[in-house]
């Protein structure tokens, strides 16, 4: 299949990036003899990667090029083959990951991204790489506000992309130095540069989400939204955010309860007359704690969790593989339960489980053990002596031990099938910590 190439024309109303300010601009970095850049072929990271080039060169450093072919669209090969051999005219260390997995069926952007960050990571491990750049410029800043702000985000959710960050808890720190020039700046350098880049056909696919966002997005630049006035918005949105994130870390155990059992829930008299931001973000560190979601709620399923929840008539409900269920004044989140439960087998003595419960297993009773929540089947079986008077859906969040089908104890409600207890102590860990904004 034949690679659609676009030959990059001057703008009249955007300079080119100029070298000298960039070069300037990446003088805060401790120099460091190998850097990394991730490189598609599109005139944003193959803009950076030819600066990023020549800074090298400047600074005695060697730069890696590496590409990541998703094997989402039919012409990546041949996109990724024409790319390889751009870099090799520019004498520049190029390398093409696969993505080999399974690929997603939905979500497929979000999932790409994640998966692209991952590969790039694994590499840069591999060649002992501490920093990985990529070619996030103005227009993305702009488009992820605007996708956010249809989104619903609050305060925090609005904030700029950052010029630094780490994914997930990876020790390579990823740069995008390309955030204060907007997309027609770079295709004029690339029109000096005489370098051809690719055109995506997927940022034309009406069907994503951002893709109708970048056609909006180029005609606010172009009316005047500068990064310079992105950075005042952005600097009043980050100033008002650090005020929210003091006032939850200082107040959130008066309106969040853990309690022997370790179950978490909202008071909901303390909970009720906080701002509504707070009470925004405090749903979501729960959902997200209790539901062990990979991906987030979305805010349109946070806010109408708390119109619910603030209603006279609250309903139970479930979201995010949590059930929210009200019992007098609390409003608990439990895990869902009703469904298949995941069990995890017992390997030491002592371990964290669910980053909730630290458990101290007796010395050689951990053969053949698994560890997980009760659920609703069993605990509709517990003896009346251990479930009268209490909610069945609170009983089946609680943690328990099994031999194959077999449930031998609930600690904390003092059960046990046998008469050897395999569970010497049960510590309920502090966890306020992950509801705190940072």
């Amino acid at each position: 299949m034949a690679v659609k190439l676009a030959k990059p024309k001057k703008s009249k109303s955007f300079k080119q990036v100029p070298e000298n300010d960039f070069f300037k601009s990446l003088a805060k970095i401790k120099l460091v003899k190998k850097i990394a850049v991730a490189v598609s072929g599109g005139p944003d990271s193959l803009a950076l990667t030819i600066l990023l080039n020549k800074f090298s060169s400047l600074n005695n450093a060697r730069l890696y090029a590496i590409s990541i072919d998703h094997g989402l669209r039919s012409s990546s090969n041949s996109e990724l083959k024409w790319l390889a051999s751009e870099m090799k005219k520019r004498k520049i260390n190029h390398k093409i990951i696969k993505w080999k997995d399974k690929k997603p069926t939905s979500n497929i952007l979000s999932n790409a991204r994640d998966k692209r960050y991952k590969l790039l990571i694994e590499e840069c491990n591999k060649l002992n790489i501490k920093y990985l750049f990529t070619g996030h410029h103005l227009d993305d800043q702009v488009e992820n506000m605007l996708l956010r702000l249809i989104r619903g985000s609050g305060i925090k959710g609005l904030a700029s992309l950052q010029a630094e960050f780490k994914f997930t808890n990876s020790k390579v720190k990823i740069l995008r130095p390309l955030l204060p020039y907007p997309k027609k700046s770079l295709i004029s350098y690339l029109a000096n540069e005489k370098q051809e880049y690719i055109i995506d056909p997927t940022n034309f696919n009406s069907s994503h989400d951002r893709s109708r966002i970048r056609k909006v997005t180029s005609h606010l630049v172009e009316e005047g939204l500068t990064n310079i006035r992105l950075l005042n918005t952005f600097k009043y949105l980050k100033e008002a955010n650090n005020s929210i994130n003091y006032l939850i870390n200082t107040s959130i155990k008066n309106f969040i309860k853990v309690d022997q059992n370790g179950l978490v829930s909202l008071s909901i008299n303390k909970f009720s007359p906080l701002p509504a931001e707070i009470k925004f973000r405090s749903l979501s560190k729960i959902l997200s704690f209790i539901g062990k979601n990979k991906n987030k709620p979305r805010s349109k399923s946070i806010l109408n969790l708390l119109n619910k929840i603030t209603a006279i008539e609250f309903t139970n409900t479930t979201l995010s593989n949590c059930l929210i269920l009200k019992q007098k004044k609390l409003i608990f989140f439990l895990p869902e339960t009703s469904r298949q439960i995941k069990s995890t087998k017992i390997k030491l003595d002592n371990f964290i489980w669910n980053d909730q419960y630290k458990i101290t297993m007796k010395k050689n009773h951990t053969k053949g053990l698994s560890i997980r929540y009760l659920g609703l089947a069993a605990a509709k079986k517990m003896p009346k002596k251990y479930s009268e008077g209490s909610d069945q859906r609170t009983t089946a969040a609680l943690v328990s031990i099994w031999k194959d089908k077999k449930l031998l104890e609930v600690p904390t409600l003092g059960y046990k099938d046998t008469k050897n207890t395999s569970v010497k102590k049960i510590d309920i860990i502090d966890i306020y910590s992950f509801f705190e904004e940072r």
